[in-house]
């Protein structure tokens, strides 16, 4: 009987969920559906389009770019709140289409099948981002109304949502606001 060695120079084996590896998108892997490359790349996307904002906000708080890419993040929410919308009806299609219908939000398993599917995924995903970029500005704006820099809130709140607000909230009850409006002008 002979084996199979593998030479340590040769390439490695890919995994069933890395690109190229044996498994397709849409085959399901441990009861969750593989993204395709341009759900991949959708999420790509998503994932660093607020990125600029966040790293302002927290590395140069009390810079002209920060305030204008703070503002500019009003129309980034509107178009990622516009692709959520957009995302999450194309969802509730497919799952229309597979005879799954809308879930159940009474169900708390029926809502962990409708986000398994990368579409729902997407959706959600879209949702956090939207969601934290607008409580990471109000964290932001009222932290330059009170004078100070919230660098440790703004940083926990883009990695971990709540925990970030919690702080910001914590710090807020500790320190009256000054007189200064939400972009750090005088009112």
């Amino acid at each position: 009987m002979q084996t199979e060695t593998h030479h340590p120079d040769a390439p490695r084996p890919l995994g069933p969920l890395e690109p190229g590896g044996p498994l397709e998108p849409g085959e399901p892997r441990d009861g969750v559906v593989p993204m395709g490359e341009r759900q991949r790349l959708a999420f790509t996307v998503l994932n660093t389009s607020t990125v600029p904002v966040w790293l302002a906000m927290i590395v140069a708080p009390r810079s002209r770019v920060t305030g204008w890419l703070v503002r500019m993040s009003t129309p980034l929410s509107a178009v990622l709140g516009a692709t959520y919308v957009g995302l999450l009806g194309t969802s509730a299609l497919q799952g229309a289409r597979n005879g799954e219908g809308l879930p159940r939000f009474d169900d708390p398993d029926a809502l962990r099948r409708a986000l398994s599917s990368p579409t729902a995924f997407l959706a959600g995903w879209t949702h956090y981002l939207v969601f934290d970029l607008y409580v990471g500005r109000r964290i932001w704006e009222e932290a330059r109304a009170r004078g100070r820099v919230d660098r440790l809130p703004l940083l926990l709140t883009w990695w971990a949502g709540p925990a970030g607000l919690t702080l910001h909230l914590a710090r807020n009850l500790r320190q009256p606001p000054t007189a200064t409006g939400p972009t750090g002008e005088e009112a």
